[in-house]
């Protein structure tokens, strides 16, 4: 193999490690949350709790779905919203999406990051920008996690 038929494999395994990385980060940072109340509302009505559900959702109807229709493949089924009663529970819960999310994915060639996605309520995107939408959407509820676990422990 080229050096020139390596590189759109390189990038296609960066994608997806990143995209693994920003979960690993998520998922570290609302594990360090065991004393941060989980269900306390910031001014804005936020808390863990909340930030937690809607990621899990958009993981599973938004990423998900778009991910799905890019690939030509069913969207899993028996998928509810969210509401969790505890933050071992969500952060299972967030564990279960991200795999169910990551079989869209297994058979992944890097040509397939071009397809699209589209849906006329979520918008149309190729499976790179799901990917990397989705591996943002992570890295920001880590921080946003760390942010509602500092109000409510002053709260």
């Amino acid at each position: 193999m080229t050096e020139g038929n390596d590189a759109p494999n390189l990038e296609l395994h960066d994608i997806l490690k990143r995209l693994d990385g920003a979960k690993d980060t998520l998922v570290e940072s609302l594990e360090s949350m065991d004393d941060a109340p989980f269900d306390v509302p910031n001014d804005e009505g936020e808390s863990i709790k909340t930030a937690l559900e809607r990621t899990v959702d958009d993981v599973n109807f938004y990423y998900g779905r778009l991910a799905a229709k890019a690939l030509n493949l069913p969207q899993p089924p028996c998928l509810g919203r969210s509401t969790f009663g505890s933050l071992r529970e969500g952060v299972m819960a967030l564990q279960v999406a991200h795999r169910r999310f990551s079989n869209l994915l297994h058979d992944l060639e890097p040509g397939d990051l071009e397809k699209v996605g589209a849906e006329q309520e979520l918008g149309s995107y190729t499976l790179r920008q799901i990917l990397e939408l989705a591996g943002a959407q992570y890295k920001m509820r880590a921080q946003q996690v760390q942010r509602l676990a500092s109000h409510a422990r002053a709260g």
